[in-house]
């Protein structure tokens, strides 16, 4: 059955006119007060159908390593090692390219369905992915697992030609792939970055782009609201840029190598200026979308300090005439007497 939230607790009879508010426990975690929901509880709710939050986390994780474990073991099966890759002919790449393909469909029907397990997706709903909403977070996960495909088989290709930047193409790929994004991720999201984000709510940093935007998008809260009048340091939305970011840097390191390979390649070499152009367009598509959410976040904060400047200069103007009036400009409730500095209640 689609989870929905439940419907907000009734309103107090005497004086509350709010029945529904927002704000953080003593644990950090974000709470629906009124019925007082935390995150954690909202988590294990919504994922009771795969067994709790634990383990939808772990499948997460094995679906996120098994795509790595698929990515090496492909090019290192299919691929022709004997030759270079220039010299193979077109129908063995068309072959590959099937296959390729098939493992993106795949990828992406996994991440599915397990937003449909979470009743957040049903078969009948598939038209969804034509809304606006859906078209960002698929385009950047098909980029990104194309991209991290072709940096892969890179490294197998540049071996076979004889060239010795298959060195530092794996050097990229252990350093970005497996320290920061596997390793350091995991282990975040584990720890739901060390109790800086909200409780249960770690697997953002594992940055399954259509599950985030599945979940984001019914819920009841928002996850990132401070009380206090600065912001919070770390943020869902703080989180998925530095994620993003970890693969700008990958990025950028593996098309300054594969160029390099071109430019002193003797023979052209299709598959891997194709890898050069994915690798440029998967990291324009990041940087435009921390950008893009930097600016919104930029503009709220401008109109929320808008709004309290507002306020503060009303309140400040009311003081001020409270302090230069005279007694019988004051509330009638407050006791006024002559002092010599002047009127004080």
């Amino acid at each position: 059955a689609d989870w929905a939230p439940a419907a907000p607790a009734a309103p107090a009879q005497q004086g509350n006119s709010s029945p529904m508010s927002i704000g953080w426990t003593r644990h950090g975690a974000q709470a629906w007060t009124g019925r007082e929901v935390s995150s954690k509880a909202f988590m294990d709710e919504l994922c009771s159908n795969v067994g709790g939050y634990r383990t939808f986390l772990r499948r997460l994780a094995l679906h996120y390593f098994g795509w790595w474990v698929a990515i090496a073991v492909v090019p290192a099966v299919f691929l022709d090692h004997h030759r270079c890759e220039s010299s193979m002919p077109y129908i063995a790449w068309c072959l590959y390219g099937g296959t390729v393909l098939a493992m993106l469909v795949m990828a992406v029907l996994v991440e599915l369905s397990m937003v449909q397990r979470l009743g957040l997706l049903q078969g009948s709903e598939l038209h969804i992915l034509k809304e606006r909403r859906w078209r960002r977070p698929l385009a950047s996960t098909v980029l990104w697992k194309l991209d991290s495909y072709t940096d892969m088989a890179f490294v197998f290709i540049a071996r076979d030609c004889g060239s010795s930047l298959w060195w530092a193409s794996l050097a990229s790929i252990i350093f970005c792939t497996v320290f920061c994004q596997m390793i350091f991720n995991t282990c975040f999201a584990l720890s739901d970055c060390d109790g800086e984000l909200p409780e249960s709510f770690g697997f953002v940093l594992l940055d399954f782009k259509l599950v985030n935007t599945a979940v984001r998008s019914v819920l009841p809260f928002d996850p990132d609201a401070s009380d206090l009048p600065v912001a919070k340091p770390v943020t869902l939305k703080s989180s998925a840029n530095l994620v993003g970011l970890e693969k700008v840097v990958g990025d950028v390191a593996q098309v300054c190598i594969q160029s390099l390979f071109l430019m002193s390649a003797s023979a052209p070499h299709g598959f891997v200026l194709f890898s050069v152009v994915i690798g440029a367009l998967n990291g324009c598509l990041s940087i435009a979308l921390i950008v893009q959410d930097a600016l919104q976040a930029e503009w709220a904060v401008q109109d929320r300090d808008l709004e309290q400047g507002t306020v503060l200069a009303s309140l400040s103007g009311e003081k001020k005439i409270f302090q230069e009036g005279s007694c019988s400009e004051m509330p009638q409730e407050l006791p006024c007497e002559r002092l010599e500095g002047g009127p004080s209640p």
